[in-house]
């Protein structure tokens, strides 16, 4: 799984905020996103990413809690 994470900066190497803008599957979906997120136009102090995460699971959104014990 990719996520596309936007990092606002309020000093050179202090770190203000962090938002995940979204999810991806594919890496090439992600990056297709950060360029049209960059595109936009933000403040300055903005910076865009695509992060792989490993290790994790997906839930099956039509398996009830109990079906799945």
């Amino acid at each position: 799984m990719w996520v596309l994470l936007m990092i606002v900066f309020s000093q050179p190497y202090h770190v203000a905020d962090v938002n995940i803008l979204g999810t991806f599957l594919k890496k090439t979906t992600c990056v297709a996103e950060q360029n049209r997120a960059m595109a936009i136009g933000t403040i300055i102090k903005t910076s865009f990413g695509c992060v792989k995460i490993e290790g994790t699971f997906h839930k099956k959104k039509d398996v009830s809690r109990e079906t799945r014990r």
